[in-house]
């Protein structure tokens, strides 16, 4: 990747003698952007850099170096690479940059994806990269996820946290890659009944991964309150006519609804060929709250957020994935502190969450 080539407006700043103050006026900005911008936390638009040009009696060149010369990082990407608006992260010593689509189009970006350069996407940046360096990407599928997110990014402190949507399995598997800082996981091992480590352990993954527990939480069948005494259970998913939302394949709710089909005696196809498949537990609800399925498996509080019936199924235990080098980044430890407040547990707990564990430290796991 190629870093911005620190900017010369100071030095020329100062070379004809003009205050902040005074170089602010002559380019009609304030003297607050214009330290902004000397101090490399801002990228000046096109038009504000000819002003400033103009105000110091030099070229765009002379105080930015060549336009086309570095504005643009090379990225590797967590998706195939789309032209158009993305976040973009530093880990593990490389630049990753991640589409901002759906439900995404409503986060900042930090670059625009302009086209693509010997496999790695080519973005334009919007920030300045000591900002984008403080983005800490979460994946996972828990809606919790957004709120820590959000809690995090709404007081002081170091860090911008992104949380992306991902399904436990996609998570880890950009844990592995080294997409994501942080992954959330709830996968239930079909041999040992043990929550998450089995598929943690099958990473390979150099550094050990430590599993901190952010709740645990009930998964079952989402239903509509006319549909209450219809389905009442896992057996009655082999209803004529019963329209099912599924989910991909890897994800926990996707692992769940198999092994209670299976269990029921019922052909695993009902499970593996839904009426529909979509990407999320909220997806699930507002499928069925549409009328565009009948039932499908997803959390309480999915269940919850559009005012649907629920039928529990099992109650699962929700992990966070961490490299264990990774406790040692301010960012993280900010992070586990919120994870641990009484505020946010109380959050978790309205949305049905069992939040008294939150923040334990449950495994630390070695590749197998």
């Amino acid at each position: 990747m190629t870093e911005r080539a620190a900017n010369r407006v100071r030095e020329r700043r100062e070379a004809r003698g003009l205050s902040q103050v005074a170089l602010a006026e002559r380019a009609r900005l304030t003297r607050q952007s214009v330290g902004a911008i000397e101090a490399g936390r801002a990228t000046p638009a096109v038009d504000v850099a000819l002003r400033l040009a103009s105000a110091l009696d030099c070229s765009v060149e002379d105080l930015f170096g060549e336009p086309s010369a570095a504005a643009d990082l090379a990225t590797e990407t967590d998706a195939p690479a789309a032209l158009g608006r993305a976040a973009v992260a530093r880990i593990a010593d490389r630049w990753v940059s991640y589409p901002l689509e759906r439900d995404a189009v409503r986060m900042a970006a930090d670059g625009i994806v302009t086209g693509e350069r010997r496999g790695r996407a080519v973005v334009e940046p919007l920030r300045a990269l000591a900002e984008v360096e403080e983005n800490v990407v979460v994946m996972g599928c828990a809606a919790g996820l957004g709120l820590l997110a959000d809690r995090l990014n709404t007081r002081p402190g170091p860090g911008r946290f992104l949380w992306f949507p991902r399904s436990s399995t996609a998570a880890l598997q950009a844990l592995a890659r080294q997409r994501t800082h942080v992954a959330g996981v709830h996968l239930v091992d079909a041999r040992t009944g043990e929550a998450n480590v089995a598929d943690v352990r099958r990473l390979g993954h150099a550094d050990p991964i430590v599993l901190i527990t952010l709740a645990r939480w009930e998964a079952g069948l989402i239903v509509r309150r006319e549909d209450a005494d219809r389905i009442r259970g896992a057996a009655d998913l082999g209803l004529p006519g019963l329209r099912l939302a599924g989910r991909e394949a890897g994800a926990g709710a996707q692992r769940l609804l198999e092994r209670e089909v299976r269990g029921h005696g019922l052909p695993l196809e009902l499970a593996r060929r839904p009426h529909l498949r979509v990407a999320g537990h909220l997806d699930v609800a507002r499928a069925v709250a549409m009328g565009a399925a009948d039932t499908g498996v997803a959390t309480r509080d999915a269940a919850m957020a559009f005012g649907l019936g629920f039928v529990p199924l099992a109650e699962e235990r929700y992990d966070l994935a961490v490299p264990r080098e990774g406790l040692d980044d301010g960012r993280v430890q900010r992070l586990l502190d919120v994870l641990v407040s009484g505020e946010f547990r109380r959050e978790l707990s309205a949305l049905a969450y069992d939040a008294r564990r939150a923040g334990e430290r449950v495994a630390e796991v070695r590749a197998a």
